[in-house]
């Protein structure tokens, strides 16, 4: 097993922890975001208020170092698990640790009886070759597109 970390399903308790860690590992490089507390509440705040989240978190002893947030959604071809948000501290990452995350939400994925699992990221980025090793593919009929109006 990759480091020495723990996953713990997510609750309540663990989501100023989640808060914290999620400003330090997106608004760090590459993606150099610019995360408030208030912001990155907001976000996460709605994620796990959706009716049907689930996430799991990762720890080196008593430190939260990730976690991923999900949720399952109906779709006609059977239910599918979509990954909100998937973050590791910046001096984490590259220990195999997001993919244990990510080995956690198949299996629950599977215990719900959902046929897939669904994502969005940058192409371009670490996250996006690091989702393509673990076996995820561009879906080829969908692309993620945008317009800045302001």
């Amino acid at each position: 097993m990759p480091g020495d970390g723990v996953i713990r399903e997510y609750s309540p308790d663990m989501f100023e922890a989640c808060r914290q860690l999620f400003i330090e590992a997106f608004n760090s490089a590459p993606w150099n975001d610019g995360w408030t507390d208030e912001t990155a509440g907001d976000c996460l705040r709605e994620i796990v208020e959706n009716k049907r989240f689930f996430g799991f978190t990762l720890w080196e002893g008593s430190a939260l170092v990730g976690a991923v947030f999900c949720h399952a959604w109906t779709y006609w071809r059977g239910g599918q698990a979509y990954v909100d948000e998937l973050f590791v501290a910046p001096g984490c990452q590259r220990k195999g640790y997001g993919r244990l995350l990510m080995e956690a939400v198949e299996a629950c994925a599977k215990e719900q009886g959902l046929v897939s699992v669904t994502l969005l990221t940058n192409k371009g980025y670490p996250s996006h070759r690091f989702f393509e090793e673990q076996g995820y593919r561009e879906s080829g009929f969908m692309v993620y597109m945008f317009k800045k109006i302001m």
